[in-house]
């Protein structure tokens, strides 16, 4: 198994399933409100200058993607840390659960732009 210490260790995995269950119930949301949409997605939009940036659907599943690269980096590291110092593995597991609540935020912000 390729990461037992934190399937043992109830308070990681509680965590992690948390991070991971917020970005599969943000794909989720996105794909259900972006789907069928074809037109230039509002990516950035600043209050002074207007529109900055421009993008498409992929744009918004790549920030949705490099999220869950950024959560796995975690859970590897977590793994590693935590015979060494677990007080780093915890809290590179409180991390990707405030990450995963941030990317709900940002890709929340882009679908109701749009």
């Amino acid at each position: 198994m390729v990461i037992p210490n934190i399937i043992r260790d109830r308070y990681l995995l509680v965590v992690f399933s948390a991070s991971w269950f917020l970005l599969v119930l943000n794909l989720i949301l996105v794909y259900l409100q972006l789907g069928d949409i074809t037109t230039p997605l509002i990516i950035h939009f600043d209050v002074y200058k207007g529109i900055d940036f421009l993008g498409s659907r992929k744009d918004v599943f790549g920030i949705l993607a490099s999220g869950a690269t950024m959560l796995l980096i975690n859970l590897l590291l977590a793994e590693f840390f935590y015979r060494r110092e677990r007080f780093l593995s915890y809290i590179l597991t409180f991390l990707s659960l405030i990450l995963s609540i941030l990317i709900l935020i940002a890709t929340s912000v882009i679908v109701s732009v749009n």
